[in-house]
């Protein structure tokens, strides 16, 4: 097994998210999902294809991967 080192920099673009206001976690609920769009689309992901939600965008912006 090799070790890598590394950075990898997504976008995520989100449309219509309907989230609470008010209760000081709008940006957590905000990342949260966002990051769970992003694992949905791996190849490895463990959780339900059905998750993958149209309204958010997943890029891969930038990957600094060595050795």
């Amino acid at each position: 097994m090799a070790k890598f080192n590394g950075e990898v920099t997504f976008r995520v673009k989100f449309k219509d998210l309907g989230v609470p206001v008010g209760f000081g976690m709008t940006n957590s609920i905000i990342f949260h999902e966002c990051a769970t769009q992003i694992y949905v689309r791996s190849g490895w992901s463990k959780i339900s294809k059905s998750l993958k939600d149209e309204r958010f965008e997943v890029e891969i912006v930038d990957k600094k991967i060595g050795w």
